[in-house]
Formats: structure tokens, C-alpha cells, sequence
């Protein structure tokens, strides 16, 4: 079967690799949709440190279930989340789930961005393997991860109805935000980035006001319309160059979210007496977890969020390394989709 792994070049290629064998407890999923996800592309660039398996927004359908596997069937129509925590050590027991120690050592084999892939029993048995409702589809089953990912992180920065919120950076994830946001409320959202096709399709889709970042200074747009600056900035994007307009622009007492990974080793400069004096707290989100899941299918479901109009682009499975390039350098992207042939 073909999957896409990194190689020693830290390149994204096509290889031929056997059909993961299952293990009691298992299930084998033949992938039909993965997302491309920011950090897949710096997996293959290093910025997550050398190596990483490439894959994680997966939808797909049940090829075999191993023995002992009770609850699922053949057949049945899924999303698999590739992380699952213990739920019993201290971290889990404080609500910190994304911080437990088996989080990250789980994962799927050999990768999402495969024919097939392996789904362990430590995930499985977690809850980790959902069933994709019938009025979604596979795509839009495959975009639930990320937004999960958002449900959680605009639960963690606690927001009210009412708020004003900025979001920069209008990707996958901070147009998903948006439409949460507008779910929950918020009275001003404003989005900012440099893509015009972005800034576009983010005012579809909830923004009261966008700012193109590369000709407004972003503060004193924010300023300008909400006098004292918004009550919460989200940075949406891994790169730290947003985090000071983004400081700079939440009001006495806000709130900074910091939601998009940056690359290991990254560094701010931070005026930490305004920190101190203005009284912001900085709350940042890694990841989501099965309870969160569950709430995006309920977003979906119940239509009270568009998946689908953000996919602009597709490309099969064999394909993939160029559609991860494709997702990091062109212009009109939105969210890329790699789709089985089949």
C-alpha cells in the first residue's frame, strides 16, 4: 500500500510499505479524506524537530477490526483521533489531558496519509474512533480534529457573550474560530491576515471586520474600532511575528491566546512591565481531546458551522508531497484535502 513518510532529506515521499498487521483491541482504517495540517508542513521541515508522523485529520472507513473489539464494525464510516490520553494520572485528573505523559506516544501506524493505517488499542479503547454521522461527509469528517482543537481552546480562554474578539491568522483553523466565536456570541470579531482570498472567506463566514495585515498596522485598526482595544487576541498562526500585534491590540485586562504551534526554539520579544501593569493573561491550546470531538460533531451536525466551503483544494493519496507544498506556499489556499481514488 502507498503512504506518505519523511525521509532522511527531510522530504515529504510516496513509499511502498506493508498493510499494518492488527494486534487484539485494533481496527484498520482505509483512509477516504486527511486534511493537510500546518503542522504536518513543518514536520517535513523540521521546525518540529527531526522526523514525525504525517497525517492526523482522518476520516475514513472501517477495513478490519482485530479481535476483542466490540463496539465497532466493518464498514462503519469513522474519524479516528490519533493522540489519547491515560485519564488517570495527575495531569488528566486536573483537566490538563493534552498534557499527559501517553498523549503524544500514541499515534497511528504507519501515518495517516496512508491506504490504510492502524488505529492502536490504547486509542481505540479511549474513545478515539467515532462515528462519522450520515448527513456528514468524509471531508467534513476529516476537518472535526481541528475544530475539536478550537472548541477546546475557546473554552480554555473562557469567553462571553458579548466579547470582541481578534483573530489573526485566517487559515483552516482561525476561520473556524470565527464561526465559533459568532456561535457563542461574541459581539466584534475581527480577522487579520495577508491573503486576500482568506480575508474574503472570512467575512463570509462571520467576521465583522477584516484587516490585511500587510498594508494596516493591525493595533491601530483594532484601536480604532473598539477604542480600548478587544477583549481577546487568538493567534491563529505558528508564526511568532503575530504575537505582538496581537498583544498589543487586547485591551486593559484581556486575554492572549496563543493557538497556532510555533517552531521549537522560538523566541519574543515582550514588554513584560506593560504585561504586568495592563493585567493580560496569556492562555495558550495544544490539541483536543475526545470530549471535544464530540462537541464539534454537535457544531456540524446541528449547522451551525460550514466545514465544507473552506476546502479549496484536493489531491490524491499519491500525490501528497505535492500537495503538502502546495498547502505551504500558494496564495489562494484554504484548506487543502488529500481524497482516496476510490
Amino acid at each position: 500500500m502507498l503512504a506518505c513518510l519523511i525521509n532522511g532529506q527531510k522530504q515529504a515521499e510516496i513509499t511502498d510499505v506493508p498493510v499494518p498487521r492488527l494486534q487484539p483491541g485494533e481496527i484498520l482504517i482505509k483512509l477516504a479524506a486527511a486534511g493537510i495540517c500546518g503542522t504536518d508542513i513543518e514536520k517535513v521541515h523540521g521546525a518540529y524537530g527531526p522526523g514525525g508522523i504525517l497525517g492526523h485529520e482522518v476520516s475514513g472507513t472501517i477495513a478490519t477490526v482485530g479481535d476483542e473489539v466490540t463496539d465497532l464494525r466493518k464498514s462503519d464510516r469513522v474519524i479516528a483521533h490519533h493522540h489519547v490520553p491515560c485519564y488517570n494520572c495527575r495531569y488528566c485528573q486536573q483537566g490538563d489531558h493534552t498534557m499527559c505523559d501517553l498523549f503524544r506516544k500514541t499515534n497511528f501506524d504507519p501515518c495517516g496519509l496512508a491506504e490504510y493505517f492502524r488505529v492502536p488499542e490504547t486509542n481505540v479503547t479511549r474513545g478515539a474512533v467515532t462515528r462519522l454521522p450520515s448527513e456528514a461527509s468524509f471531508e467534513e469528517g476529516s476537518m472535526i480534529e481541528p475544530t475539536a482543537c478550537c472548541v477546546r481552546a475557546l473554552s480554555k480562554a473562557e469567553v462571553k457573550q458579548g466579547d470582541s474578539v481578534l483573530v489573526i491568522g485566517l487559515g483552516p483553523t482561525g476561520l473556524t474560530q470565527i464561526q465559533l466565536l459568532r456561535k457563542m456570541g461574541a459581539s466584534t470579531i475581527v480577522g487579520a491576515d495577508l491573503l486576500p482570498r482568506r480575508l474574503e472567506m472570512a467575512r463570509k463566514l462571520g467576521a465583522n471586520e477584516t484587516i490585511d495585515s500587510s498594508s494596516k498596522d493591525i493595533p491601530e485598526h483594532v484601536t480604532k474600532l473598539t477604542r480600548v482595544g478587544v477583549d481577546l487576541a487568538i493567534v491563529s498562526t505558528g508564526n511568532p511575528k503575530a504575537i505582538q500585534p496581537a498583544f498589543a491590540s487586547v485591551r486593559k485586562g484581556g486575554k492572549l491566546l496563543l493557538f497556532g504551534a510555533p517552531a521549537q526554539g522560538s523566541s519574543i520579544d515582550l514588554d513584560i512591565g506593560a504585561l504586568f501593569s495592563r493585567q493580560i493573561s496569556i492562555v495558550t491550546s495544544y490539541s483536543c481531546v475526545e470530549s471535544d470531538i464530540h462537541r464539534a460533531l454537535g457544531f456540524l451536525t446541528r449547522g451551525e458551522i460550514d466545514l465544507r466551503s473552506m476546502v479549496t483544494d484536493r489531491f490524491v493519496l499519491r500525490d501528497a508531497p505535492r500537495a503538502l507544498e502546495h498547502a505551504r506556499t500558494s496564495r489562494t489556499a484554504v484548506k487543502t484535502m488529500i481524497v482516496s481514488e476510490s
